[in-house]
């Protein structure tokens, strides 16, 4: 073998073994991050009301909507473009300056806010909530550093720190008697820690002059940064157009019902693409200039991904009753239902999951941005109509379109690639087999058990896994080995 193709080997298999690094280190973040924040919300949804879990998603949601702007994009830029000093201290007082005029901005709006969904209340929540658009943009730059060098792993004690540091503060100031409040001051507490950590654990510190750059420096960042920016800002109003319809159309209570039933999908499923997104994005970037390995890799990703949220996704669904009462007690039943529905709603998300994160390494945020505005103008009619079947009519919206997108998102995906549509299809088909095998071995015990919702939770998981797994080795081996093959190469890392 040539000296020039031994390296290109080496190339890849250094890059395929820090995608696999990336991978378990985001998901050790993630199952630390996520176990804790499920801990802290099933004692909170024993000491909290419905209505305060409502009132507090009113503000959340504007928060969270700006939020993936807070920073311009500029924090996605340093992923993608070549990296100085500079460069870095321009991304950080554009983060900065940024996120003060989204603060500003939330500050003034907060009335107005409070007025469309006619809760008073809002408006002091969401102002004090408005001050984690600045902690969260501040941390974007030390947090995009880690990713653009793939150092997933010191990301990961920055995560479980913000975490703890925000489920403890909740719980006491809940317990405390501080109701609503309790999650606002949790979240900052959270924000603030995180903050510290990360900025700590960054090789990058900024110039004592880092506020003083030239448009040279920033203008690469600004644009693409813009592009980006536009793109996740979509992308969230979709993912939160939801609880602003529940909010405005039917209340603080069943936003809270509402609220609830997603959180679990949220944390469980969709979350894991947002992991994947976060190792991918920087991955796909160096692999741009290569497309067979980007198309491999990304062939790769969907496989994975779908399978994981396709039986995450039916499992949660089958055993939703029992999830709801045993986590969460007997005052949240109404959010059985909604759960059911939007765990479906994950799993078809799965499905169409990754296609953004190859455009934006090729360089065509755009499209992206496009896809979000007709999902959007599709998504929300059809959400003002289904309010009136409540909640439960509003969550099996959300599956509805989650299933015309799968089709377009991936057939879009195989185009900007190059990639037939049988290869995409061949991606997709070993998720439809564990789903199969996990709603057959969970429903069973679901059906079988007549003891109380804990009982068929503790038998139901271990089926489904059980089910799952089965249905993989008989009808998708490959799959298997392909995993195999993942873990090994981690190992040789």
């Amino acid at each position: 073998m040539m000296a020039a193709e031994r390296g290109a080997v080496t190339e890849v298999s250094g890059l395929r073994r820090s995608a696999v690094s990336g991978v378990v280190w985001q998901t050790a973040s993630f199952l630390g991050g996520k176990v804790l924040v499920l801990l802290a919300t099933a004692v909170l949804a024993r000491v909290l009301t419905p209505n305060e879990f409502g009132l507090v998603a009113f503000a959340l949601v504007v928060i969270t909507i700006a939020d993936v702007i807070g920073d311009g994009g500029v924090a996605q830029s340093l992923v993608y473009l070549p990296r100085n000093r500079r460069t870095t201290d321009a991304a950080l007082l554009a983060a900065v300056l940024f996120s003060s005029v989204l603060v500003l901005l939330a500050v003034v709006m907060a009335p107005l806010v409070a007025g469309f969904f006619d809760q008073e209340e809002v408006t002091g929540l969401l102002r004090v909530l408005s001050l984690s658009l600045l902690l969260g943009a501040t941390a974007s730059v030390p947090e995009a550093l880690l990713r653009r060098d793939l150092r997933f792993r010191r990301a990961v004690v920055a995560t479980l720190v913000k975490a703890a540091v925000t489920g403890l503060v909740s719980i006491g100031l809940a317990v405390g008697g501080a109701g609503a409040w309790s999650l606002v001051w949790g979240q900052l507490g959270g924000l603030l820690a995180y903050n510290v950590v990360i900025w700590v654990l960054a090789s990058h510190r900024p110039d004592l002059r880092w506020w003083r750059v030239r448009w040279s420096d920033s203008s690469a960042l600004v644009r693409y940064g813009s592009s980006v920016a536009l793109a996740m800002l979509l992308s969230r109003l979709i993912f939160d157009i939801d609880y602003v319809v529940v909010g405005r159309a039917l209340g603080s209570e069943a936003l809270g019902f509402y609220t609830l039933a997603f959180r679990l999908p949220e944390l469980g499923i969709i979350s894991v693409f947002f992991i994947i997104s976060t190792v991918a994005f920087p991955v796909y970037s160096q692999a741009k200039g290569n497309p067979d390995r980007l198309r491999r890799g990304y062939l790769t990703a969907v496989r994975l991904q779908a399978v994981y949220g396709a039986a995450a996704g039916a499992g949660l669904a089958v055993l939703s009753p029992a999830v709801v009462l045993t986590v969460f007690g007997d005052q949240w039943r109404a959010s059985i239902v909604p759960l059911t529905a939007l765990a479906v709603y994950a799993a078809l998300r799965s499905l169409g999951a990754g296609a953004n994160d190859v455009y934006k390494a090729m360089g065509r945020p755009g499209l992206a941005s496009w896809l979000s505005v007709l999902r959007l103008v599709v998504l929300t009619p059809l959400l003002l109509v289904a309010t009136r079947w409540g909640i439960e009519g509003v969550a099996w919206a959300q599956a509805v379109v989650a299933v015309v997108f799968v089709v377009v998102m991936q057939g879009l995906a195989a185009r900007v690639l190059a990639a037939p549509v049988r290869d995409v299809l061949r991606a997709l088909l070993p998720a439809f087999s564990v789903a199969a095998g996990v709603t057959v071995a969970a429903g069973a015990v679901r059906l079988a058990v007549a003891g109380p919702p804990w009982l068929v939770l503790v038998l139901g998981i271990p089926a489904g896994v059980a089910g799952g797994g089965l249905a993989l080795r008989m009808m998708q081996p490959a799959l298997l080995r392909e995993t195999r093959q993942l873990v090994l190469a981690r190992r040789a890392a």
